[in-house]
């Protein structure tokens, strides 16, 4: 098991021993699955490296995107939710990425919010200086002791250990990435496909019990800082956008003087804020502690089929009068209630065609009379949806196909494995599917002539068929059994020679006695 320094995901104690959250629910999962795990601590590099090699069999923390982007298999159930958090000297001077224009931003090599801000400030055409450090103290160093004007720190740092630095987290966060477990493609497949199915169902079991050792675990690392999912700024930048629609509701020409006082120094957050937003993948909205809606963005307008005119200070059910809502959902009054993250998976009716969202709601502390408020978020993965259900029903038809057939079909891959074998093929050679997938299957059933004599793999037409792409049809050769028993057969070899991963397929049949 890989582990990086990225406290308090992951880290090394005082005593050189591995620690974090990470590494304790994971040594909770092995202790779970009677697995003995052993880390190896390396840089961000240098575990992608040996997993990439095969050397270390699982690496974490690892973001989602990252480990596709790589070519990891990776869990499903996400560990923990993570994200971009700018830190300055002075919070009324970064505002929104905008405010980045000019100035230096410090921040960890291996930090993956680092890529997506040197993205985002690339599309915006935002002109900074960024550099690189190798820890996160070195990030508030760099900040506090001023040659940098800003840092970039993960959502998981915990700066109050660090009180010597006397820094702000800005309105500038970004970039949310779900927390995975991502597993060496040189692991036999199989094995990948059951440990993924072991850890993401104990962990799904784990988040669904809210006194689990999950939660004491997060309490333990995270203490209050998980139920302050988003940081002051949020509440005043929504409290004056509010504001200011109320006060355009109830008097504009009796507050005339005072608005365009106000408008100098409002339109430009204004401004900054609705770029953002617009600019958002997904949905976001803001409820007040009576369930009144106080925000929502042009994604969610689009989705709902409603302006933010029509939703700004109305109540659910005088939204939707036919539906019969109550102020809050389930999910948001559960996210209040508890102090807690909710995350699901959902359907939209407003949607004009079936879409699936992945939405977050999450309490939002200290609003207005120190009334608790809720926050939405919502990532459309309709595309994720129907290519799992396109696959799986593929992944159907194929096994249907292979086990209807008479006739004995297994795979190859580029280097002689077998990759898949059929029903007929199995009872034809007398092994079970664990002894042969994933082995060698020239060794198990092609090693020797009819005569006994040894039958070299680089000689056998199925050889030429994954390796060289050579098609053929064979009549008078043997397949060996699992008892010993030297089988006629009668076999065609077809090269698959498209993708990134060539082999071949075969299919046989037994021959009798004198045909």
């Amino acid at each position: 098991m890989g582990i990086y320094n990225n406290p308090p995901l992951s880290l090394l104690d005082r005593g050189d021993r591995p620690s974090g959250f990470i590494v304790d629910l994971l040594d909770y999962i092995a202790g779970q699955e009677d697995w003995i795990l052993e880390y190896v601590s390396c840089s961000w590099d240098g575990c992608n490296e040996l997993l990439n090699l095969g050397e270390i069999d699982m690496l974490s923390p690892v973001v989602a995107n990252e480990a596709r982007q790589r070519g990891f298999d990776f869990n499903r159930e996400s560990l923990y939710v993570n994200w971009g958090q700018i830190l300055s000297l002075d919070d009324a001077e970064l505002r929104s990425p905008l405010d980045l224009q000019g100035k230096t931003v410090v921040a960890l090599s291996s930090d993956v919010h680092f890529t997506d801000l040197k993205e985002l400030a690339q599309r915006f055409d935002i002109q900074v200086r960024f550099l690189e450090v190798e820890d996160y103290e070195a990030v508030l160093a760099w900040v506090a002791d001023g040659p940098a004007d800003a840092g970039l720190i993960s959502r998981s740092f915990e700066t109050r250990k660090y009180p010597q630095y006397e820094l702000v987290e800005s309105p500038v966060i970004f970039n949310p990435a779900e927390i995975r477990i991502a597993l060496s493609p040189r692991n036999d497949q199989l094995e990948n496909a059951i440990r993924i199915q072991r850890m993401d169902r104990l962990i799904a079991r784990l988040k669904a019990d809210k006194t689990s050792h999950y939660y004491q675990l997060r309490d333990r690392w995270f203490g209050t800082k998980m139920t302050d999912d988003l940081p002051q700024w949020v509440i005043w930048t929504f409290a004056g956008v509010l504001g200011i629609v109320l006060l355009l509701l109830v008097g504009v020409l009796l507050l005339r003087r005072q608005v365009r006082l106000r408008t100098l120094e409002l339109s430009g957050i204004s401004e900054r804020f609705a770029a953002f937003m617009n600019n958002l993948p997904g949905i976001a909205y803001m409820k007040g502690a009576d369930g009144r809606y106080i925000f929502v963005n042009p994604t969610w307008e689009q989705t709902k089929h409603l302006s933010s005119k029509e939703v700004v200070g109305r109540m659910p059910a005088e939204i939707w009068p036919s539906h019969s809502l109550g102020a809050h959902m389930p999910e948001e009054q559960r996210a209040i209630e508890q102090g807690v993250v909710v995350e699901t998976i959902e359907t939209n009716p407003w949607d004009d065609e079936r879409r699936f969202w992945r939405l977050i709601r999450f309490p939002i502390e200290g609003g207005p009379g120190g009334a608790d408020m809720v926050g939405g978020i919502g990532i459309d993965i309709t595309a994720q949806k129907g290519a799992e259900q396109e696959l799986s029903h593929l992944h159907r038809q194929l096994q249907l196909l292979l086990e209807s057939a008479g006739d004995g079909i297994f795979g190859i891959d580029a280097v002689g494995r077998c990759t898949f074998i059929n029903q007929t093929a199995l009872q034809l050679l007398g092994f079970h599917q664990e002894e042969i997938v994933g082995n060698n299957i020239h060794d198990l059933i092609q090693h020797s002539t009819a005569a006994g004599a040894s039958y070299p793999e680089v000689g056998s037409p199925i050889y030429l068929a994954y390796r060289e792409g050579h098609k053929s049809r064979i009549n008078d050769e043997v397949f060996w059994t699992a008892d010993g028993v030297a089988m006629a057969v009668e076999y065609s070899a077809y090269p698959i020679a498209e993708g990134e991963h060539p082999g071949a397929v075969v299919v046989f049949r037994a021959l009798r006695k004198g045909s």
